[in-house]
């Protein structure tokens, strides 16, 4: 048995700072997780349009693409992934995606300004947690903004 030598890790970098980067970024995971959830919205309405459709093949979902909800949908994910790129080449994908999670945050109450859900106590507890936690690491990305803002 030959042992193999472990791969070097490949290089990865955000793009060079600039002026703006940290908000556009900023505004780009904002972007993405609304986009996300209108997308998620829209995809229930087509969902619930199409539930009671005859369908050969039913457990295949395909009568959904009957729907133009489903096709906004649709569309809204793509929007919502061109923002996504633009936010991870601009700051390292470990806060991105920690600051994506503003999507559990926009997602019960687009649900339920939308779709008339009901959000329970307890879900309004997790949603102030997660905003909280959002705080907590957005604060110092934020004072690396301004020194950023400062040093350019």
């Amino acid at each position: 048995m030959e042992l193999t030598a472990i791969p070097e890790k490949p290089e990865v970098k955000s793009l060079p700072a600039t002026r703006h980067s940290g908000r556009g970024a900023i505004i780009a995971i904002l972007a993405s997780a609304i986009t996300a959830t209108a997308s998620e919205i829209c995809l229930k309405l087509g969902a619930a349009e199409t539930a009671s459709r005859p369908s050969v093949l039913p457990w295949l979902g395909l009568t959904g693409l009957e729907s133009k909800w489903v096709w906004a949908g649709i569309v809204l994910t793509i929007l919502s992934f061109v923002a996504w790129i633009r936010a991870i080449r601009a700051i390292p994908l470990s806060l991105a995606f920690t600051c994506s999670n503003v999507v559990h945050v926009f997602m019960p109450l687009g649900c339920w300004l939308i779709l008339g859900e009901a959000i329970s106590p307890r879900r309004w507890l997790g949603i102030s947690l997660v905003i909280l936690g959002l705080l907590v690491i957005a604060r110092p990305f934020a004072k690396l903004n301004e020194k950023l803002d400062e040093a350019l």
